[in-house]
């Protein structure tokens, strides 16, 4: 699909989702789905004050502070198992058995921890992202041509250019999947650890709206953290069209 055509389904999509809501809110009480002129008119006031920018500031800080250690950690766990078959027949049970716990379910747990702080935001974020990029890059590292790393041995390749050339390139589409698909899985994650304890961010506001009975500054929430999630994902898009090889017929190698 081209871009153009592309962007015209996303505007469609985008059309149909805005002509929904309005008549869910004329069809329903405007307390349960509030109209999307009030909901503009609730950003357009915070943005004016400055309160806007400071929940979306605090959010995307935390997101981005918990996607970068998981990404890191999530690939150096899937490198590190693949390259030792002793560790990864030692470890396998207990990641398959870390895996299926849901993260959300942690956070009573690192509130015991570590307390209501920036730690277990944080860190929750970061075992979000870390599972499911360990999946998707553990899985890349097996799509790895054994031939085509012999045959470099053979014309004398060491190990620092195998990687860099061969592997790299060969598990780097899994691992930006593997962000594409965690980023709304984290992004839920962060507002999670707002509710918790915060006096910024959107997960904060959702919060303080549901206390209060504001329906207008829930569904404002709402909309943020779509926006959120959709323009780090179009950040990510363009780090991906940057960072990977295009072959002529238009498909990432």
């Amino acid at each position: 699909m081209s871009r153009r055509r592309a962007l015209l389904a996303q505007s469609l999509g985008l059309a149909a989702v805005a002509l929904a809501w309005q008549l869910a809110s004329r069809w329903l009480d405007p307390y349960w789905v509030p109209g999307i002129g009030q909901v503009a008119g609730r950003l357009w006031s915070e943005a004016k004050t400055g309160r806007l920018l400071a929940d979306m500031g605090a959010t995307t800080a935390l997101l981005v502070a918990g996607t970068v250690p998981g990404l890191l950690a999530g690939s150096g766990l899937a490198v590190l198992l693949r390259l030792s078959p002793r560790i990864d027949a030692m470890a396998q049970p207990f990641v398959t058995a870390l895996m299926s716990i849901p993260k959300l379910g942690l956070v009573p747990l690192l509130v015991l921890w570590f307390g209501t702080g920036w730690t277990p935001k944080l860190l929750l974020v970061a075992l979000t992202v870390l599972f499911i990029v360990f999946s998707l890059a553990y899985a890349g590292l097996a799509t790895v041509d054994t031939r085509l790393l012999m045959a470099a041995r053979v014309f004398g390749a060491g190990r620092a250019q195998l990687t860099r050339h061969i592997v790299v390139p060969s598990v780097l589409p899994f691992v930006f999947t593997g962000l594409q698909v965690a980023l709304p899985w984290a992004l839920s994650a962060a507002l999670v650890g707002e509710y918790l304890a915060a006096k910024a961010g959107i997960g904060h506001g959702i919060e303080e709206a549901r206390q209060l009975g504001d329906s207008v500054g829930v569904y404002r929430g709402i909309v943020l953290a779509t926006v959120l999630v959709l323009l780090a994902s179009a950040v990510l898009t363009a780090v991906r069209r940057l960072t990977l090889p295009i072959h002529p017929s238009g498909e990432e190698a």
